[in-house]
């Protein structure tokens, strides 16, 4: 890794964790090719996932996580 990225990687580690998130998002999409897709077609993708995983939750296949916890682990993680 040159100097410069270093430098840059450093400053951005530095951010707090909501403009680490948009500025992680913004350099992924920058090296990552995305179909356009219809949004009407993401939400169905969206809705049968959802589905999925809730039947696989009654199923007993899938484990829930109370939110205070991942709450927690996110605040634990920004520190």
């Amino acid at each position: 890794m040159s100097n410069l990225s270093k430098a840059i990687e450093s400053e951005a580690l530095a951010l707090p964790l909501e403009e680490r998130t948009r500025l992680a998002i913004h350099l992924l999409e920058s090296i990552e090719s995305r179909p356009v897709s219809d949004p009407k077609k993401v939400e169905a993708a969206w809705v049968a996932e959802s589905n999925r995983r809730y039947e696989a939750y009654l199923r007993g296949e899938e484990q829930a996580i109370p939110a205070e916890d991942v709450f927690a682990e996110l605040r634990e993680d920004d520190h």
